[in-house]
C-alpha cells in the first residue's frame, strides 16, 4: 500500500491581504468619487435640500462664486423684482445667492438655474476657462427659455 502525503496547507501571509485590501479600497474610493466630497458642507437654509442636484447647486455657488458670477441665467430672473434684487438678478450666482452673500431660494424651484450650475462645475472640473464655460452655456441656452441676466463677459 503506497502512503498518500498530506497536501501541505499555504501559509496566508497577513501583510500580503491587508495590503490588497487596502489597494482595492483605495481603487474604489477613487472610482466612485465624482467631485462632490470637495464641495464644502456648510450649514445651508433648508429650501437647498430639497434634493441632491439642488444641494450641489448651492454646494457649488458658495465654494465657487465666480463660476455663477462669469455665467447669465436664462431663467427669466433678470426680470425677477425683489428686497434682495431690486433691478433683478445680475448672473446665475443671484439665483443662489446674493452679491452680499446671503441665501437667495429661487434657484432650489427652478431647474434651469441648477442645469446651468452643475454644467458650469462639470466644465470648470474639466480644466474650461471661465470665457469656455461662458461661451458654452451661452451657445447652448440662447433662444431655449428667456433672455439672459446682464452678466458682464468674465476677465
Amino acid at each position: 500500500m503506497v502512503k498518500r502525503r498530506k497536501p501541505r496547507k499555504r501559509q496566508r501571509n497577513p501583510a500580503l491581504i491587508l495590503s490588497l485590501v487596502v489597494i482595492a479600497g483605495t481603487l474604489v474610493y477613487f472610482a466612485t468619487k465624482d467631485g462632490e466630497e470637495e464641495l464644502p458642507r456648510v450649514q445651508l437654509p433648508d429650501y437647498a435640500y430639497k434634493n441632491e442636484r439642488v444641494l450641489t447647486a448651492y454646494r457649488i455657488a458658495v465654494a465657487y462664486p465666480e463660476i455663477g458670477r462669469a455665467v447669465p441665467c436664462y431663467c427669466g430672473c433678470k426680470d425677477v423684482r425683489s428686497e434682495q434684487f431690486p433691478t433683478g438678478h445680475k448672473s446665475l450666482y443671484n439665483c443662489f445667492l446674493s452679491d452680499d452673500g446671503r441665501f437667495t431660494s429661487h434657484g432650489a424651484n427652478c431647474f434651469i438655474c441648477v442645469d446651468e450650475m452643475l454644467e458650469s462645475y462639470e466644465m470648470y472640473r474639466r480644466g474650461y476657462s471661465l470665457q469656455e464655460i461662458r461661451a458654452t452655456i451661452d451657445a447652448k441656452y440662447a433662444g431655449r427659455y428667456a433672455d439672459p441676466t446682464p452678466t458682464p463677459w468674465p476677465s
